[in-house]
């Protein structure tokens, strides 16, 4: 006994950053080390064959250890043997309420909830057993306040934020094709201009209204809907109901289809491929029928360069048919390719942006459009870049991070960070996972091969490694895919980010930050050249790090690349602001305002 007491008082003293143990830890560690030496299921002080023992025996066996009680016996199974048991713990059970897991009716006395417990284990999540459980266990405030990581998780939350929200007198916004919700993000948050209110959203994209719901907690739940638009077209009543005197509808119909590598892709697979036949061409048409039942006295409509490109071989133009159909009920349009980028959005992005307002609403509609074009678009050519827009984020490596990663960047946080207010609102990282990229020519490109502003056409025809780019990337006279790979620089913006990122990142490979952003040969690693991650993406969308994406990594990216930026749906917002004044129209004033400003 005196030999055992001698050892364990000399592994105490040497263990690393360990504090030495006392008479009293000691005796009970004995106990301990006694218990489990006996017990039935162990072989020694071995604990190999716990695994294969039924948890309510693993939790028996611990309670028989000194100083542990039922509870934290369960706490024990799922911290330190990874057993996806649901805690025994109140305030578990009180956050499950709070997040809609959980009925209030359903808490058990004992505070195990063993059907929960089965049902999250039967869906594959522990870890978010340990983060619910681990919160719980180390927050000193009450979940439902600001200073709490999953405040924006909690239904009181949501119901707070809807009830302060009633009785505001806001301009009302309904967004079509709503996404995951960029454009509403910038209509709803007020940086620059007022606040709207979001009569209604609509995307047929389940993951993208996961995600809208969750970041914005002041609309309610009826008021975001998963549907398809031609659905909502064919029911006017209940449209009208769900979005009486809306003053401003806004959104823009999917456009792969009118995209230049859309188009590009599928006559690659069907040389018989028509974008007059696709569809998705003609989903404008339900855009217009949802406009003459909500009768909005202004309306904007984002989409891809193509959208005024002749279709095909044809001369007809997207846009002509859609502001001849929107000439046909009373509104005056007019629109304008902007490059995103002039508004300090850190990639390469030109869109096109249609406004028109009802013609009968003005005295002067035609001026009235001419004066918010003036207003929009910046007299200055701004430029931010990768190396601005990612400041403070973790610097991964492949594979590395996750759905919440802990921490950020020790690195001061950019202009464009700060002013756009994208890091606040959290501590933790969402939505920043590296791929691992495990193709071994993959790695070699990013690694060895690739510099900053190479292409899979520079590798093919400027370097040895030729034989690494497996694809016909054409020749000069006639290129293909010049571009599906590409390394990114740090000190410019990005290309216009987009939905193909759920594929693969490619053409999206950002260099090793510590040999090209901030050179360090202590620190440099070349696994960190590797694609940008969503997070990462999202910043260069100009989405605050609070912007939770929902659904599969994929989806994640998808939802990322088909939003408008937040930043540029705030300048909208802020320019019309001076046309609506609480859902009136500011006539001739807001004009003259416009013209003194236009230059905001």
């Amino acid at each position: 006994m005196a030999a055992e007491t001698e050892t364990i008082e000399r592994v105490s003293r040497t263990a690393p950053g360990r504090r030495v143990l006392d008479a009293t830890a000691i005796s009970e560690l004995k106990e301990a080390l006694s218990i489990i030496k006996d017990h039935r299921y162990t072989e020694g002080y071995t604990l190999t064959s716990l695994p294969t023992v039924a948890y309510d025996l693993l939790q028996e066996m611990m309670v028989l250890l000194p100083g542990i009680d039922d509870t934290s016996a369960w706490w024990l199974l799922l911290t330190a043997l990874d057993k996806p048991v649901w805690p025994a713990d109140k305030q578990v059970d009180a956050l499950l309420v709070e997040l809609g897991l959980l009925g209030p009716e359903n808490t058990p006395e004992n505070g195990r909830h063993r059907i929960l417990e089965s049902e999250l284990s039967d869906r594959h999540i522990p870890a978010l057993h340990r983060a619910l459980a681990g919160h719980v266990s180390y927050c000193d405030e009450d979940h439902t306040t600001s200073n709490c990581e999953l405040q924006q998780f909690t239904l009181s939350h949501r119901i707070d934020r809807q009830v302060s929200a009633e009785g505001t007198e806001r301009p009302t916004v309904v967004d079509l094709f709503c996404g995951a919700g960029g454009l509403s993000h910038g209509f709803t948050r007020g940086v620059t201009g007022p606040q709207f209110d979001v009569a209604l959203a609509v995307d047929e994209d389940e993951a993208a209204t996961d995600t809208y719901r969750l970041n914005h907690p002041e609309i309610p739940h009826q008021k975001i809907q998963c549907d398809d638009i031609g659905n909502l077209a064919e029911n006017a009543d209940e449209l009208e109901e769900l979005a009486p005197d809306v003053d401003l509808v806004v959104g823009g119909p999917p456009c792969q289809a009118l995209s230049v590598a859309g188009y590009r892709s599928r006559r690659a697979d069907d040389d018989s491929y028509s974008v007059i036949d696709d569809p998705r061409t003609e989903l404008y048409q339900h855009y217009v029928s949802l406009l003459e039942t909500l009768e909005p006295q202004y309306i904007i409509m984002e989409n891809v360069e193509g959208i005024r490109s002749p279709v095909g071989d044809s001369d007809r133009r997207v846009i002509d048919d859609v502001e001849a159909a929107l000439s046909e009920l009373g509104y005056t349009t007019d629109h304008r390719l902007i490059d995103c980028s002039r508004f300090g959005i850190p990639q390469e992005r030109d869109r096109v942006i249609l406004f028109g307002v009802r013609g009968k609403t003005v005295p002067e509609p035609d001026e009235l459009v001419g004066e918010f074009f003036g207003a929009l678009i910046p007299d200055t050519d701004t430029e931010t870049t990768i190396h601005q827009a990612l400041s403070n984020l973790p610097r991964l490596r492949r594979g590395e991070g996750g759905d919440v990663v802990a921490g950020r960047h020790r690195g001061r946080a950019s202009e464009y960070v700060r002013d756009n207010e994208l890091h606040n609102g959290t501590q933790l990282t969402y939505n920043h996972q590296a791929r691992e990229h495990p193709m071994e020519k993959d790695r070699k490109l990013f690694s060895d091969v690739m510099e900053p502003g190479d292409t899979g056409w520079d590798v093919k025809y400027g370097t040895e490694y030729g034989h690494l780019i497996e694809y016909d990337v054409g020749t000069e006279e006639n290129p293909k895919f010049k571009d599906k790979y590409r390394m990114l620089h740090w000190d410019e913006p990005s290309p216009t980010i987009v939905a193909h990122l759920e594929k693969d990142a490619n053409s999206f490979i950002l260099p090793d930050y510590y040999e090209y952003a901030r050179p360090d040969v202590t620190k440099q690693d070349s696994t960190r050249s590797r694609g940008i991650t969503p997070r990462e993406a999202a910043r260069l969308q100009s989405f605050p790090d609070s912007y939770v994406f929902l659904g599969p990594f994929t989806s994640q990216f998808r939802q990322i690349g088909n939003a408008v930026p937040p930043v540029l749906g705030d300048r909208i917002a802020s320019v019309l602001g001076k046309f609506i004044s609480n859902g009136s129209p500011a006539a001739a004033s807001a004009s003259d305002s416009l013209a003194a400003k236009s230059d905001d």
